[in-house]
């Protein structure tokens, strides 16, 4: 709690300005729903700033949290899934002009970064479009299914190659933003574990490699709430401005603890969650 509070002190007024704005974001449009403040949407809150928290400091971990656990409670992949991608789009870019600001990652024009960010957020839209189109069609169960086992290899693969490197290929970018946007389609995570670690892997620093998967997802999440509106699915607001409130509440502090974080340990951390995660919604829907 101290070290938390220290951080907050640190907080420049843009990032001061931000946290109000959210509160009275939450505060009008509770009140023009009639949404009650209940104990159950004040976790949700926490649980989500929490998760982005991770996420948007080590470039994974939101959605492959978050959507395993709000499954277990009860709601379904279709109500769910829509709804991270919306707080991820606006987390994702929001995340990644403080991540700018802060100098972690540099998305100036014809900057390299900027450029990994626009190729891999191009790369991602044939990914996200099939992920959309089979989460439609294909029955809930075996949606959670699918969804355990890729949030299960998810963790898996964080684990395995987390002291691998690789040479850096543009082919190789564009093939794994593919992959990592059809699981996010499909199962709302899945995607930063894929995509950070695999430009950690190819040689990209870290700090600007959770920048761009921010910036990368964003433009992801984006493509894919568009595509999952066109299909008629629509928002829970029960659900939808808790989530938004959580997630977005957590972006101004991932810029500042990122650069103390420990981030070999982090990693392997989220990764043994992940495969927890994976197994727990597996075993939800075998048993």
């Amino acid at each position: 709690m101290e070290h938390f509070t220290h951080v907050f002190k640190r907080l420049d007024i843009k990032k001061r300005l931000w946290i109000l704005a959210i509160i009275v974001f939450f505060l009008v449009s509770t009140s023009l729903t009639n949404i009650s403040i209940t104990w159950g949407a004040i976790a949700i809150i926490l649980l989500c700033f929490v998760c982005e928290l991770m996420d948007s400091s080590l470039g994974m971990g939101y959605g492959t949290t978050l959507t395993p656990l709000l499954l277990a409670v009860g709601y379904e992949p279709l109500q769910l899934v829509p709804t991270i991608l919306l707080s991820e789009f606006l987390s994702g870019f929001s995340s990644s002009y403080f991540h700018h600001d802060m100098g972690n990652v540099d998305f100036s024009k014809n900057s390299k970064d900027l450029r990994i960010a626009m190729l891999l957020a191009l790369g991602s839209v044939v990914g996200v479009s099939v992920g959309v189109n089979l989460a439609i069609e294909i029955p809930a169960n075996l949606l959670k299914l699918i969804i355990g086992i890729i949030i299960l290899f998810a963790g898996i693969s964080i684990w395995a190659f987390s002291n691998t490197r690789f040479v850096f290929k543009t082919w190789k970018m564009v093939v794994l933003a593919t992959l990592a946007s059809f699981n996010k389609a499909m199962s709302g995570g899945g995607y930063g574990p894929l995509l950070t670690s695999g430009q950690i892997l190819s040689g990209v620093k870290g700090r600007a490699s959770v920048g761009i998967t921010s910036f990368a997802e964003g433009f992801t999440c984006l493509v894919g709430v568009i595509l999952f509106m066109g299909k008629g699915q629509g928002f829970t607001p029960e659900l939808l401005i808790p989530v938004l409130t959580g997630a977005l509440l957590s972006v101004p502090f991932s810029a500042q603890v990122v650069s103390v974080m420990h981030e070999k340990t982090l990693k392997k951390s989220i990764a043994i969650l992940t495969v927890s995660m994976g197994l727990f919604t597996i075993y939800k829907v075998v048993y």
